[in-house]
């Protein structure tokens, strides 16, 4: 009996086959489940949990969670509640990242991807980083945080050349000049996501985005801040594997002169997701057209677009899942 009662509450398993099993469970729910049959399952739980998601960065010491998860390869760290959105906390509220920083670049010796969200990142944050992780780091999101500029991204740009994806939306970034893209654009290949979409960064040179389109040839989710579409048609001509696009802005001052240099414009053939397609009217819509069939998320809240404009591209969208627009009063 006592036997029978080891091996239900685990201690009967070798180790090794747990290890084995326990890779297979992702859901965050499941894994606390099991971590708390025994301690011996407590135990493999923290060695084999390879992502962790903190939901509130003061609910546990940065180092009480790297004694127990060794071998951490993604961490997701929520800083500032959601009122923090609507400017209802002062910017120096807190929710700074330096002491995750430094707690993740000398014991997650592993980590691969970090996600922060609504938190303050400094420069000097990013070089830390950089130091410890740059030859590794693969993804690397910075979710409407803020504090640091394009210098940090510099830094981000020259050391990570495993970058996959570069997360930066609504991110309160300074603008220090162009040439963190520039030198992304150099030194890496293997970038898959890129996106800055929403974060008034202006330095930003068409050129650097089609040399990241032609070096990159896995890139599929591109969102870059308010870029006029004429001006992209070369990235999207060279970003041909590209699945996700967002940002593009119109000039409808003289549409109806631009609609035949519109209808030069052309979304890849793989494209199933347009966002932020920013004043756009009836003259560009001869470009949504012939992807409208794929497309399974569209956004066109901030469009100029009439009702029976609406009418004939959602005819054509018969795959869509995901419509987003706004209604605009009268």
């Amino acid at each position: 009996m006592e036997n029978q009662r080891a091996l239900m509450m685990g201690n009967g398993i070798p180790e090794e086959a747990l290890e084995c099993v326990m890779i297979y469970v992702n859901d965050p729910r499941d894994r606390s489940v099991v971590s708390q049959v025994c301690k011996q399952w407590y135990r493999i739980d923290a060695l084999t949990r390879k992502h962790v998601t903190v939901a509130f960065c003061y609910t546990i010491k940065p180092s009480d969670l790297t004694r127990r998860f060794k071998r951490l390869e993604s961490l997701k760290l929520k800083g500032k509640p959601r009122a923090a959105m609507f400017n209802l906390t002062p910017e120096d509220w807190g929710a700074y990242a330096r002491p995750w920083i430094e707690e993740i670049s000398s014991s997650c010796l592993c980590l691969k991807s970090l996600h922060l969200r609504r938190m303050i990142v400094k420069d000097s944050d990013l070089a830390t980083l950089v130091g410890s992780h740059g030859h590794m780091l693969q993804a690397l999101k910075l979710e409407k945080c803020s504090g640091f500029s394009t210098l940090g991204l510099l830094k981000i740009a020259r050391s990570c050349r495993s970058l996959k994806v570069l997360f930066l939306e609504e991110s309160s970034i300074k603008d220090e000049g162009g040439e963190w893209l520039h030198e992304l654009a150099l030194r890496n290949s293997s970038l898959e996501v890129l996106n800055f979409y929403l974060t008034c960064l202006e330095s930003i040179s068409t050129k650097d985005l089609m040399l990241i389109a032609t070096n990159c040839p896995s890139l599929t989710f591109l969102r870059v801040n308010e870029c006029d579409i004429l001006d992209l048609r070369g990235v999207l001509e060279k970003a041909t594997e590209l699945e996700e696009f967002g940002g593009g802005e119109f000039d409808n001052i003289d549409g109806h002169a631009l609609a035949t240099e519109y209808r030069s414009v052309n979304f890849p053939p793989r494209v199933i997701s347009l966002v932020g397609l920013n004043y756009m009217s009836d003259t560009g819509l001869p470009l949504l057209l012939p992807r409208a069939c794929n497309l399974m998320k569209l956004d066109l809240q901030f469009t100029f677009l009439s009702t029976e404009n609406h009418c004939e591209l959602l005819h054509l969208c018969t795959n869509l899942e995901v419509l987003e627009v706004k209604l605009w009063p009268r």
